[in-house]
């Protein structure tokens, strides 16, 4: 039975995070397949009372819940413990924690090192320069001491090919498509059926909410405005959020929802709106286009590589006029027309983007590491 050791992301179950959404949904198929996984959790994202999840062994371990300290501890910490255990493969989820990834190939040289890159995280604006380029250091090392890399979108890979010229292993996140339903508990906000647009995720500055709300208020609006997240760095922004939205009536700001709230407000919006500047593979994106519904993006990479195929309406990054256009398209849009991408679009999703299928490329590619089939750099 292969052995493997995952850390570098908070924990399970999955509530708030791309990262443990995609592991969740990842190893728990590879824990069907017959893999032996522990991964290695935060203690104040899981309850201490699971240690068994979905077939997958669990790991608690301490760490500071600090901005600066959290990942970076915690996989140091995870890293020693797994020297100890000793599986066959450890996967280091991002790129700040890949910054440990020397430890395993100096003290466990026979235990495979796998990387996955989820987004460039020493872009993002929430750190200051000496935290940016601390997390730039894993990359390096990742580079360095990582022996199999994976990235989850297209641009990742193009980068890491004209950056260092290294190999890369793409595998997009899936999906786990789920029934629409009709509105009720969002009934508690005055929502219903096609009556307001819908943004989903982390409260970070490189989602860019500024923009929707900008662009949202240029002008009278039938539809309502939700925001569904919190904060995910510090309350500034959040408070700078709040604050554009001039107590506004028809913004909703509902913080994190799971399960079948969350199921509910994806089912029933007008439009999915994101305007971000960074991401890997956004899976929000991923989920509104699985329930079919209109998509408003900000024109970056991952963006496109989701929807190019799809007739949804897409506008420069920081360009709040433009997104305001796509408002006011996607208001207009008639039912016949909504449902044309609906069609189109959860059958792009059930063909491109399945969690099976990234489980049989994990698959693939922890057997021929094992095997010396796989090819390194």
């Amino acid at each position: 039975m292969t052995k493997i050791a995952v850390t570098g992301f908070r924990g399970v179950p999955a509530t708030w995070g791309g990262i443990e959404h995609h592991c969740e949904n990842l190893y728990s198929r590879l824990a069907e397949r017959g893999y032996d996984i522990t991964l290695y959790v935060r203690s104040y994202y899981t309850p201490a009372e699971i240690t068994f999840y979905k077939g997958m062994k669990i790991k608690r371990l301490p760490t500071l819940n600090f901005k600066y300290t959290d990942a970076l501890l915690h996989t140091l910490i995870s890293v020693i413990h797994i020297l100890f255990t000793n599986p066959d493969i450890i996967h280091i989820h991002g790129i700040g924690p890949c910054f440990f990834s020397w430890i395993p190939r100096l003290f466990r040289p026979n235990m495979k090192v796998f990387f996955t890159c989820h987004g460039l995280d020493w872009q993002r604006k929430k750190w200051p320069w000496w935290a940016s380029r601390l997390i730039y250091l894993g990359e390096l090392s990742a580079i360095r001491f990582a022996q199999h890399r994976i990235v989850v979108s297209r641009e990742l890979q193009t980068y890491f090919d004209t950056t260092y010229g290294i190999k890369t292993s793409y595998i997009p996140n899936g999906i786990k498509p789920l029934a629409s339903r009709s509105p009720d508990l969002i009934k508690k906000w005055g929502l219903s059926e096609k009556s307001y647009f819908l943004c989903v995720g982390r409260m970070v500055p490189e989602k860019r909410l500024e923009d929707v709300i900008r662009a949202y208020l240029m002008k009278p609006r039938e539809s309502s405005l939700v925001i569904v997240g919190d904060n995910a760095a510090s309350g500034d922004y959040m408070d700078e959020l709040i604050q554009l939205s001039e107590n506004q009536s028809s913004i909703f700001f509902t913080g994190y929802q799971y399960g079948s709230v969350l199921e509910e407000l994806f089912s029933n919006t007008r439009a999915f709106v994101t305007a971000s500047e960074l991401e890997g593979m956004p899976i929000t994106l991923l989920e509104a286009l699985s329930y079919g519904v209109m998509c408003i993006t900000s024109d970056i990479g991952p963006h496109q590589e989701l929807i190019q195929t799809l007739p949804g309406l897409t506008f420069p990054v920081w360009n709040t006029e433009a997104l305001s256009a796509c408002m006011d398209r996607a208001e207009s849009l008639t039912d016949y027309q909504l449902n044309a991408f609906h069609e189109k679009a959860v059958a792009m999703i059930s063909e491109q983007f399945s969690w099976n299928a990234a489980c049989d490329a994990h698959d693939r590619l922890y057997q021929e590491s094992l095997s010396g089939k796989l090819y390194t750099q």
